[in-house]
């Protein structure tokens, strides 16, 4: 079956994924250049690597069963599918592969459709979101109006409960409601691409179930995507774009995080913390964004109105307001 995504009724139009305003902070074209250069081996190797470190957990978790090394095990697969999330979203921005082709089918059936996502329809969700930010037209924060768990600051106990919500697998409603409204955009594809789409869940299925191994899916792949994968989306997206201080300007819009090596493993993989420097320069490939941070950093305008917090505790305590003057006494910014 020869199915071109380009093809597709409304992909040739690709939307812009430039921020709607003025970038307050210029790079170069050459800087610009050479950052944005594409690495197709290093991509391959982040999505072989990822895969090969859920397979080699399950078989090791399988081989050597206790209730420890199994949660241990969930948090991890957990995220490792966040960092397939995050190289599918790379593959949004065609930034990948240099092959259209290669790159979108690469973000479809490799990183997005085993997490319940279509990237096609993400990319339309997603360039909106990038082109008006945090205004009416963008669908991620217009999705969010009316919603008390975005609403910040909260009170500690609501924080944490919000937080214990997610982990116990309850919060696998948020993850459900945001794959059925990017199903629900799925529209003007062709009927090769929805066969290939749910022949490629119903293949997995059958496949499973021929071995025996319907239990391996659910311990293995879907309790680590509606738990653990679940709270860390929930923060990663609250670090993002929430309880930021004032929206008059493109530097209050988001914030970028530190991030320690556990926080990269278990939190933040593939340089997702760096967000503010994807947002103004999205053709930047994720491993490259640690690099567009130093040159970014390196400019006056930018160090002195950036907003960097120490690390992802530190964004729940921007959370909480003056809620919990204990978690409030230490600084979570990192002052420029």
């Amino acid at each position: 079956m020869n199915i071109d995504l380009t093809k597709d009724r409304g992909a040739q139009e690709r939307p812009s994924d430039d921020l709607d305003g003025t970038i307050p902070v210029k790079l170069s074209k050459e800087e610009l250049r050479d950052l944005s250069a594409l690495s197709p081996l290093r991509s391959t190797f982040h999505i072989v690597a990822e895969w090969t470190l859920i397979l080699t957990a399950i078989f090791l978790c399988q081989r050597h069963f206790n209730l420890a090394l199994y949660l241990l095990t969930v948090a991890f697969i957990g995220a490792r599918q966040h960092a397939l999330l995050i190289l599918m979203h790379d593959g949004v921005h065609y930034r990948l592969f240099r092959g259209r082709r290669l790159n979108d089918w690469t973000a479809e059936i490799i990183l997005a459709w085993p997490n319940l996502i279509s990237a096609r329809a993400y990319r339309r969700n997603h360039f909106a979101h990038h082109r008006y930010l945090n205004s009416a037209k963008d669908p991620d924060w217009a999705r969010r109006q009316g919603d008390s768990t975005w609403v910040f600051p909260k009170h500690w106990s609501q924080l944490s409960l919000l937080m214990l919500r997610d982990l116990s697998g309850l919060g696998a409603i948020y993850y459900l409601k945001l794959a059925l409204m990017l199903l629900s955009r799925d529209t003007g594809v062709s009927r090769g691409f929805l066969v290939a789409r749910y022949g490629f869940y119903a293949a997995v299925i059958g496949v499973l179930a021929w071995f025996g191994a319907i239990h391996l899916l659910l311990m293995y792949w879907f309790v680590p995507l509606f738990t653990w994968m679940t709270v860390i989306f929930r923060i990663r997206s609250i670090a993002e774009h929430s309880a930021i201080e004032g929206r008059a300007n493109a530097y209050a819009q988001t914030r970028s995080t530190g991030a320690s090596l556990l926080a990269h493993i278990f939190v933040a993989p593939k340089n997702v913390n760096y967000h503010i420097e994807h947002h103004f320069y999205p053709s930047v490939p994720f491993y490259r964004l640690p690099e567009l941070h130093r040159v970014l950093m390196s400019k006056s305008d930018f160090k002195e109105s950036v907003h960097v917090t120490r690390s992802y505790l530190g964004v729940l305590r921007e959370c909480l307001g003056n809620s919990h003057p204990i978690l409030r006494m230490r600084p979570s910014r990192v002052e420029a």
